[in-house]
């Protein structure tokens, strides 16, 4: 059965992926166009992606906007789709 979210940070150094579970949702609030997901990251590198999507906006390679990092709960169901 295929998970819902992806199970790692999507933080990559080179072509190694950092293996740590994600913590939050990073998402972008732009007031004419709403909210929108840019990814997953763990506790671990939510300052490197503050970081990194300001440098984007500055370049114009995402729209501009605040960054939002909202934390994932885990839910358990008793779901038996498969």
């Amino acid at each position: 059965m295929h998970d819902m979210i992806p199970d790692k940070c999507c933080i990559r150094t080179g072509l190694k992926a950092c293996m740590n579970a994600p913590s939050y949702i990073i998402s972008i609030l732009d007031g004419s166009r709403g909210e929108y997901m840019i990814g997953l990251v763990c506790r671990e590198h939510v300052a490197l992606v503050e970081r990194l999507v300001e440098l984007k906006q500055k370049h114009g390679e995402i729209p501009e906007g605040s960054v939002r990092f909202t934390e994932l709960k885990s839910v358990a169901t008793s779901c038996n789709y498969l």
